[in-house]
Protein backbone atom coordinates (compact mmCIF):
# COMPACT_ATOMS: atom_id res chain seq x y z
CA UNK A 1 0.00 0.00 0.00
CA UNK A 2 3.15 2.15 0.63
CA UNK A 3 3.98 1.56 -3.31
CA UNK A 4 0.29 2.14 -4.57
CA UNK A 5 -1.52 4.49 -2.59
CA UNK A 6 -4.87 4.51 -2.97
CA UNK A 7 -8.19 7.04 -1.12
CA UNK A 8 -9.05 4.36 1.04
CA UNK A 9 -8.65 0.80 1.96
CA UNK A 10 -11.57 -0.76 0.10
CA UNK A 11 -10.19 0.99 -2.72
CA UNK A 12 -7.86 -2.26 -3.34
CA UNK A 13 -10.71 -4.46 -3.81
CA UNK A 14 -11.96 -2.26 -6.27
CA UNK A 15 -13.60 -4.41 -9.41
CA UNK A 16 -15.71 -1.69 -10.99
CA UNK A 17 -13.13 0.61 -12.52
CA UNK A 18 -10.45 -1.37 -15.02
CA UNK A 19 -8.08 1.54 -14.21
CA UNK A 20 -7.63 1.26 -10.64
CA UNK A 21 -8.05 -2.52 -10.24
CA UNK A 22 -5.24 -4.39 -8.32
CA UNK A 23 -5.46 -7.95 -8.63
CA UNK A 24 -2.62 -8.89 -6.33
CA UNK A 25 -4.50 -8.00 -3.18
CA UNK A 26 -7.72 -9.70 -3.92
CA UNK A 27 -5.16 -12.51 -4.78
CA UNK A 28 -3.96 -12.35 -1.49
CA UNK A 29 -6.73 -11.49 1.21
CA UNK A 30 -10.61 -11.10 1.07
CA UNK A 31 -11.13 -7.28 1.68
CA UNK A 32 -13.47 -8.65 4.54
CA UNK A 33 -11.03 -10.50 6.35
CA UNK A 34 -7.94 -7.98 5.70
CA UNK A 35 -10.17 -5.37 7.44
CA UNK A 36 -11.03 -7.94 10.13
CA UNK A 37 -7.54 -8.50 10.99
CA UNK A 38 -6.73 -4.57 11.05
CA UNK A 39 -9.52 -4.33 13.14
CA UNK A 40 -8.66 -6.48 15.77
CA UNK A 41 -5.20 -5.71 15.67
CA UNK A 42 -3.66 -5.97 19.00
CA UNK A 43 -0.01 -6.20 20.49
CA UNK A 44 -0.96 -7.70 24.07
CA UNK A 45 -3.96 -8.55 25.67
CA UNK A 46 -6.04 -5.67 26.51
CA UNK A 47 -8.18 -7.10 29.18
CA UNK A 48 -4.41 -7.82 31.38
CA UNK A 49 -3.43 -4.32 31.09
CA UNK A 50 -3.90 -1.53 34.15
CA UNK A 51 -6.77 0.45 33.24
CA UNK A 52 -6.14 4.30 33.31
CA UNK A 53 -6.67 5.19 37.13
CA UNK A 54 -4.63 2.45 38.28
CA UNK A 55 -1.19 3.83 39.65
CA UNK A 56 0.28 1.31 37.69
CA UNK A 57 -1.23 2.67 34.42
CA UNK A 58 1.40 3.07 31.24
CA UNK A 59 0.27 4.87 28.39
CA UNK A 60 2.78 2.95 26.64
CA UNK A 61 1.53 -0.86 27.72
CA UNK A 62 -0.16 -1.62 24.48
CA UNK A 63 2.98 -0.90 22.41
CA UNK A 64 5.65 -1.95 24.71
CA UNK A 65 6.46 -5.64 23.97
CA UNK A 66 6.37 -4.83 20.25
CA UNK A 67 8.71 -1.95 20.95
CA UNK A 68 11.52 -4.37 23.55
CA UNK A 69 11.48 -7.21 20.91
CA UNK A 70 12.22 -4.28 18.21
CA UNK A 71 14.74 -2.91 20.24
CA UNK A 72 16.16 -6.36 20.83
CA UNK A 73 16.37 -7.49 16.93
CA UNK A 74 17.90 -4.32 15.95
CA UNK A 75 20.81 -4.68 17.85
CA UNK A 76 21.34 -8.25 16.80
CA UNK A 77 21.50 -8.37 13.81
CA UNK A 78 24.43 -5.21 13.20
CA UNK A 79 27.01 -3.61 14.85
CA UNK A 80 27.17 0.23 14.32
CA UNK A 81 30.05 2.38 12.93
CA UNK A 82 31.86 4.64 15.92
CA UNK A 83 29.53 7.63 14.96
CA UNK A 84 25.81 7.63 16.23
CA UNK A 85 23.60 10.35 16.02
CA UNK A 86 20.48 11.20 19.03
CA UNK A 87 17.40 13.01 17.85
CA UNK A 88 13.57 12.98 18.49
CA UNK A 89 11.62 11.73 15.82
CA UNK A 90 7.55 12.68 15.63
CA UNK A 91 4.79 9.70 14.65
CA UNK A 92 1.96 11.94 13.33
CA UNK A 93 -1.50 10.98 14.81
CA UNK A 94 -4.02 13.38 16.58
CA UNK A 95 -5.44 10.41 18.37
CA UNK A 96 -6.57 10.43 22.10
CA UNK A 97 -3.54 9.49 24.32
CA UNK A 98 -1.90 11.07 27.23
CA UNK A 99 1.57 10.66 25.25
CA UNK A 100 0.17 13.43 22.16
CA UNK A 101 2.71 16.08 21.98
CA UNK A 102 2.92 19.47 19.77
CA UNK A 103 6.09 19.99 17.92
CA UNK A 104 5.59 23.13 15.47
CA UNK A 105 9.00 22.42 13.73
CA UNK A 106 7.49 18.85 12.71
CA UNK A 107 5.62 18.50 9.64
CA UNK A 108 3.03 15.98 11.46
CA UNK A 109 2.92 18.67 14.40
CA UNK A 110 0.90 16.37 16.78
CA UNK A 111 1.87 13.23 17.34
CA UNK A 112 3.70 10.95 19.45
CA UNK A 113 7.08 11.43 20.20
CA UNK A 114 10.33 8.71 20.34
CA UNK A 115 14.10 9.36 21.49
CA UNK A 116 15.91 7.24 18.48
CA UNK A 117 19.62 6.11 18.74
CA UNK A 118 20.64 5.88 15.07
CA UNK A 119 23.89 5.54 12.89
CA UNK A 120 25.38 8.51 11.86
CA UNK A 121 26.45 7.46 8.40
CA UNK A 122 23.47 5.23 7.82
CA UNK A 123 20.54 5.90 9.08
CA UNK A 124 20.22 2.51 10.71
CA UNK A 125 17.91 2.95 14.39
CA UNK A 126 19.28 1.22 17.31
CA UNK A 127 16.86 2.19 19.86
CA UNK A 128 13.64 3.41 20.11
CA UNK A 129 12.36 4.43 23.45
CA UNK A 130 8.46 6.01 23.28
CA UNK A 131 8.05 9.09 25.11
CA UNK A 132 5.24 8.76 27.49
CA UNK A 133 4.73 12.91 28.26
CA UNK A 134 5.34 14.84 31.57
CA UNK A 135 2.17 12.67 33.54
CA UNK A 136 4.14 9.32 33.66
CA UNK A 137 7.30 10.03 32.83
CA UNK A 138 9.92 8.98 35.97
CA UNK A 139 11.08 11.83 37.51
CA UNK A 140 14.53 13.38 36.99
CA UNK A 141 17.00 12.52 39.28
CA UNK A 142 17.97 15.75 40.82
CA UNK A 143 20.66 18.37 38.33
CA UNK A 144 20.50 15.92 35.56
CA UNK A 145 18.75 17.24 32.24
CA UNK A 146 16.22 15.46 30.20
CA UNK A 147 18.92 15.42 26.91
CA UNK A 148 21.57 13.47 29.28
CA UNK A 149 18.81 11.47 31.06
CA UNK A 150 17.61 10.27 27.20
CA UNK A 151 20.90 9.93 25.40
CA UNK A 152 22.53 8.03 28.18
CA UNK A 153 19.56 5.92 28.79
CA UNK A 154 19.93 5.21 24.79
CA UNK A 155 23.01 4.39 24.91
CA UNK A 156 22.94 1.99 27.80
CA UNK A 157 19.97 -0.14 26.98
CA UNK A 158 21.82 -0.65 23.25
CA UNK A 159 25.15 -1.32 25.65
CA UNK A 160 27.28 0.95 23.65
CA UNK A 161 28.88 2.83 26.49
CA UNK A 162 32.58 2.48 27.45
CA UNK A 163 33.13 1.35 24.30
CA UNK A 164 34.66 5.06 23.18
CA UNK A 165 31.38 5.33 20.46
CA UNK A 166 31.38 9.32 19.62
CA UNK A 167 27.81 10.59 20.11
CA UNK A 168 26.00 13.50 17.84
CA UNK A 169 23.27 15.86 19.42
CA UNK A 170 21.24 18.67 18.78
CA UNK A 171 21.57 21.85 21.69
CA UNK A 172 18.30 19.88 23.15
CA UNK A 173 20.68 17.41 24.67
CA UNK A 174 24.29 18.89 24.30
CA UNK A 175 25.79 20.77 27.48
CA UNK A 176 28.63 20.20 29.60
CA UNK A 177 27.17 18.25 32.14
CA UNK A 178 26.41 15.38 29.28
CA UNK A 179 29.82 16.09 28.25
CA UNK A 180 31.33 14.91 31.19
CA UNK A 181 29.34 12.12 32.14
CA UNK A 182 30.40 10.54 28.83
CA UNK A 183 34.08 10.96 29.33
CA UNK A 184 33.25 9.34 32.07
CA UNK A 185 31.87 6.23 30.70
CA UNK A 186 34.41 6.21 28.08
CA UNK A 187 32.15 8.16 24.96
CA UNK A 188 32.38 10.88 23.06
CA UNK A 189 30.39 13.52 22.61
CA UNK A 190 29.71 16.32 20.01
CA UNK A 191 26.79 18.83 19.85
CA UNK A 192 25.41 22.09 19.43
CA UNK A 193 25.11 24.42 22.76
CA UNK A 194 22.18 26.18 23.48
CA UNK A 195 23.21 29.90 24.78
CA UNK A 196 21.14 29.75 28.28
CA UNK A 197 23.60 26.71 29.03
CA UNK A 198 26.53 26.84 31.43
CA UNK A 199 29.55 27.42 29.80
CA UNK A 200 32.75 29.86 30.44
CA UNK A 201 31.75 33.12 29.76
CA UNK A 202 34.25 33.63 27.11
CA UNK A 203 32.29 31.69 24.74
CA UNK A 204 28.82 32.44 26.09
CA UNK A 205 29.76 36.00 25.69
CA UNK A 206 32.17 35.77 22.49
CA UNK A 207 31.21 37.98 19.03
CA UNK A 208 33.74 36.03 16.42
CA UNK A 209 34.12 37.97 13.07
CA UNK A 210 32.76 35.82 10.25
CA UNK A 211 34.31 32.80 9.47
CA UNK A 212 36.30 33.17 12.75
CA UNK A 213 36.32 30.92 15.84
CA UNK A 214 37.22 30.91 19.52
CA UNK A 215 38.07 28.69 21.29
CA UNK A 216 38.29 27.41 25.07
CA UNK A 217 39.23 24.03 26.26
CA UNK A 218 38.63 22.35 30.02
CA UNK A 219 40.13 19.35 30.03
CA UNK A 220 39.33 16.91 27.63
CA UNK A 221 36.28 19.10 26.73
CA UNK A 222 36.71 21.49 23.96
CA UNK A 223 34.11 24.67 23.35
CA UNK A 224 34.00 26.89 20.03
CA UNK A 225 31.65 29.81 19.17
CA UNK A 226 32.15 30.01 15.77
CA UNK A 227 30.54 32.45 13.28
CA UNK A 228 29.76 31.05 9.50
CA UNK A 229 30.67 34.06 6.63
CA UNK A 230 26.95 33.83 5.74
CA UNK A 231 25.20 33.83 9.09
CA UNK A 232 24.68 36.17 11.75
CA UNK A 233 24.28 34.54 14.31
CA UNK A 234 27.27 32.47 16.00
CA UNK A 235 27.06 28.83 17.29
CA UNK A 236 28.77 27.33 20.02
CA UNK A 237 29.81 23.67 19.82
CA UNK A 238 30.95 21.22 22.76
CA UNK A 239 33.51 18.18 21.82
CA UNK A 240 35.43 15.72 23.95
CA UNK A 241 36.89 14.34 20.42
CA UNK A 242 38.02 17.18 18.12
CA UNK A 243 41.06 19.60 18.69
CA UNK A 244 40.87 23.14 17.50
CA UNK A 245 41.77 22.59 14.06
CA UNK A 246 40.70 23.73 10.81
CA UNK A 247 39.35 21.72 7.40
CA UNK A 248 40.46 22.10 3.57
CA UNK A 249 37.25 24.50 3.66
CA UNK A 250 38.50 26.72 6.14
CA UNK A 251 35.93 25.80 8.62
CA UNK A 252 36.71 24.59 12.11
CA UNK A 253 37.13 20.27 11.90
CA UNK A 254 33.96 19.64 14.21
CA UNK A 255 31.78 21.82 12.28
CA UNK A 256 32.02 19.48 9.14
CA UNK A 257 32.07 16.87 11.21
CA UNK A 258 28.94 17.86 12.80
CA UNK A 259 27.56 18.58 9.95
CA UNK A 260 27.99 14.99 8.10
CA UNK A 261 27.32 13.16 11.29
CA UNK A 262 24.38 14.48 13.45
CA UNK A 263 21.71 13.83 10.48
CA UNK A 264 21.42 10.22 10.94
CA UNK A 265 17.70 10.23 12.44
CA UNK A 266 16.12 12.53 9.98
CA UNK A 267 18.21 10.51 7.11
CA UNK A 268 16.01 7.59 8.45
CA UNK A 269 12.85 9.67 8.79
CA UNK A 270 13.45 10.99 5.11
CA UNK A 271 13.65 7.11 3.41
CA UNK A 272 10.57 6.57 5.73
CA UNK A 273 8.51 8.77 4.16
CA UNK A 274 9.21 7.36 0.40
CA UNK A 275 7.21 4.31 0.58
CA UNK A 276 5.16 5.04 3.62
CA UNK A 277 1.30 4.36 2.89
CA UNK A 278 0.39 7.34 5.89
CA UNK A 279 -2.72 5.45 6.15
CA UNK A 280 -4.69 7.23 9.29
CA UNK A 281 -5.61 5.43 12.03
CA UNK A 282 -7.94 6.12 14.86
CA UNK A 283 -5.98 4.08 17.20
CA UNK A 284 -3.16 5.72 18.17
CA UNK A 285 -1.15 2.28 18.91
CA UNK A 286 -2.42 0.69 15.08
CA UNK A 287 -0.56 4.12 13.81
CA UNK A 288 2.54 3.02 16.38
CA UNK A 289 2.32 -0.59 14.79
CA UNK A 290 2.15 0.27 11.42
CA UNK A 291 5.11 2.93 11.76
CA UNK A 292 6.93 0.29 13.70
CA UNK A 293 6.65 -2.45 10.32
CA UNK A 294 8.08 0.99 7.86
CA UNK A 295 11.24 0.89 11.02
CA UNK A 296 11.88 -2.59 10.57
CA UNK A 297 11.82 -2.91 6.63
CA UNK A 298 14.11 0.35 6.04
CA UNK A 299 16.56 -1.47 8.49
CA UNK A 300 15.73 -4.74 6.71
CA UNK A 301 17.28 -2.62 3.26
CA UNK A 302 20.12 -0.93 5.10
CA UNK A 303 21.67 -4.75 6.25
CA UNK A 304 20.93 -5.97 2.75
CA UNK A 305 22.39 -3.05 0.86
CA UNK A 306 25.83 -3.45 3.55
CA UNK A 307 26.03 -7.17 3.39
CA UNK A 308 24.75 -8.88 -0.31
CA UNK A 309 26.48 -10.26 -2.43
CA UNK A 310 24.41 -8.75 -5.73
CA UNK A 311 25.59 -7.15 -8.40
CA UNK A 312 24.05 -4.89 -9.30
CA UNK A 313 21.91 -4.38 -5.68
CA UNK A 314 19.03 -3.79 -5.65
CA UNK A 315 17.37 -0.50 -5.41
CA UNK A 316 15.22 0.64 -2.38
CA UNK A 317 11.95 0.23 -4.58
CA UNK A 318 12.92 -3.37 -6.01
CA UNK A 319 13.69 -4.01 -2.34
CA UNK A 320 10.37 -3.31 -0.96
CA UNK A 321 8.45 -4.70 -3.69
Amino acid sequence: MGLNRKSSIKEYWNRKNVSQSTPWFRMTFARNRFQNVLKFLHIVDCKKIPVRNNQNYNPASRLKPLIDFVNRKFLHYYRPRRELSVDETLVGTKGKTAMLQYIPSKRSRFGIKFWILAEAVTGYVLQMHIYLGKTFEPALPAGILQGTNVVIKLLKSADLLSKWYHVFTDNFFSSLNLARALLVQRTHLTGTLRNNRPMPKMIKNADPDPGQTTYARQGNILLYSFRDQNRRKQVQLVSTFYSAVRAMNAKPLIVNAYNNFMGGVDLSDQMMTFYNDHRKQTKVWKKIILHMFHRILLNSYILYYQHTSHNPILSRFEFVK
